[in-house]
């Protein structure tokens, strides 16, 4: 593969030196050329594999080739945009180094570009890695902000290649370079790269296997489903023969032909010959995208359950949203971490006002009231024992200030015998 890339650029004119690489985004010194999308079994998922893992000059490109044909599968892409809901959709804030809320920088970022960031940082879980180039800044903003190519990115080099298999690159860690890209990794769980290889390598080949059984059953239905049609007919003029052929082939949704009065006949035969074959299709079709849900959302019915209804019993949550709450928690921590140790330094760096200490946090406000509803629910069953929750407590847990309730004037004797003697003659 390295090879044959290497002879088709140099026979179009295309070499692997390049001019100066601009400063501010790296992936215009790539060569423009584009990904072939080939054919994906088992056999390019283990090539894939064994490239990443070679001990000397290991590669992304097959993986990435094959990431990007996985990604077109609709279960993945529904699993892996709920995913990213998970943490896209949360609020966040800028605290100070006490811990207080920092209305302005946290006003600063409340831009486009920035949940652009945080959508692109997340990409990282799924591919194994992103390089963001954030480009230009004009007017305080972030215009071009994207994500460099991956199968020009080596993880392992820390190098961007002008083109693929080129074994070396732009170091994107480099002085010149590095306010400008942010490096976003994941860790490597059998050690053999400093950089993970992403959730899309253990969906890869059950999305293989998902895009098979779509293609045998459409051929199933084909050949089982689908009427088959039997002309008959007296002509033998090969141009008349061949009239009536295809007016039998290209009958459609409204197809339609004219016969003789006698000899031309026109049968449909339904076959019955498939029998519950289909059911084989659509049980394994279901196995498996219960098995990327549950890679991909930590259970498999994360994806088309009802939240808070699945096996789950009074006062507990389902395994799906403890599911779903352990990944957007997981997600949250990441993206916290990527956002506080490498973009808000470079801002810094690039004149924005961050201050000392700033930090960036997901706001918790789901879990605080989550918490809050317990411990009145806990207090009103202590009121029904006949005890009482310490005013104290409640307010340090739940921030609720409490006050003493107004309690209505008892009605005297008097009053009530003058209030009757109002009420009688009103």
């Amino acid at each position: 593969m390295e090879n044959n890339l290497l002879k088709v650029l140099n026979f179009i004119g295309l070499t692997t030196t390049t001019s100066t690489p601009d400063k501010k985004n790296l992936g215009k010194s790539i060569v423009p050329v584009q990904l072939p999308r080939i054919k994906q079994d088992t056999l390019t998922w283990r090539t894939a594999i064994e490239e990443m893992e070679r001990a000397y000059f290991p590669f992304r490109y097959l993986a990435q080739q094959l990431y990007i044909d996985t990604k077109l599968n609709g279960h993945v892409q529904a699993c892996m945009e709920r995913r990213k809901d998970l943490t896209l959709l949360r609020d966040w804030q800028i605290t100070d180094e006490k811990g207080n809320l920092d209305e302005a920088t946290t006003a600063m970022l409340t831009q486009k570009w920035f949940s652009t960031y945080i959508d692109l940082t997340t990409d990282a879980l799924f591919f194994g890695y992103t390089l963001i180039s954030l480009g230009d800044v004009i007017n305080g903003k972030f215009k071009d902000i994207q994500t460099i190519r991956r199968w020009n990115v080596s993880p392992d080099r820390m190098v961007v290649m002008n083109v693929p298999y080129n074994p070396t690159g732009v170091d994107f860690r480099d002085k010149e370079y590095y306010n400008w890209h942010v490096f976003v990794g994941t860790p490597n769980d059998i050690g053999t790269s400093t950089c993970g290889y992403g959730l899309l390598y253990n969906v890869g080949i059950l999305e293989i296997f998902l895009r098979n059984i779509l293609g045998y059953n459409g051929d199933f239905v084909e050949m089982y489903s689908q009427p088959y049609r039997i002309g008959k007919t007296h002509k033998t003029e090969e141009a008349e023969r061949n009239e009536f052929t295809q007016s039998v082939a290209n009958m459609g949704s409204s197809g339609w032909m004219v016969t003789d009065t006698d000899g031309d006949t026109v049968e449909f035969l339904e076959s019955a010959l498939g029998g519950t074959g289909w059911q084989g299709y659509e049980n394994f079709e279901q196995r498996i995208e219960k098995k990327i849900s549950k890679i991909i959302l930590g259970h498999a019915d994360a994806l088309d359950s009802v939240s808070g209804t699945l096996g789950a019993t009074q006062g507990e949550e389902s395994p799906t949203a403890t599911a779903l709450k352990d990944k957007q928690t997981k997600d949250g921590n990441f993206v916290a971490d990527n956002i506080n140790s490498e973009l808000l330094p470079r801002l810094k760096n690039l004149g924005f006002k961050i201050p000392d200490g700033a930090r960036f946090e997901f706001k918790n406000d789901s879990e605080i009231s989550e918490n809050n509803n317990k411990l009145t629910a806990l207090a009103v069953e202590i009121k029904k024992a006949g005890l009482q929750m310490d005013k104290d407590y409640f307010e340090e847990q739940t921030g609720v200030k409490l006050s003493n309730p107004v309690v209505a004037p008892i009605a005297t004797p008097k009053q009530t015998i003058e209030n009757r003697i109002k009420n009688l003659y009103k």
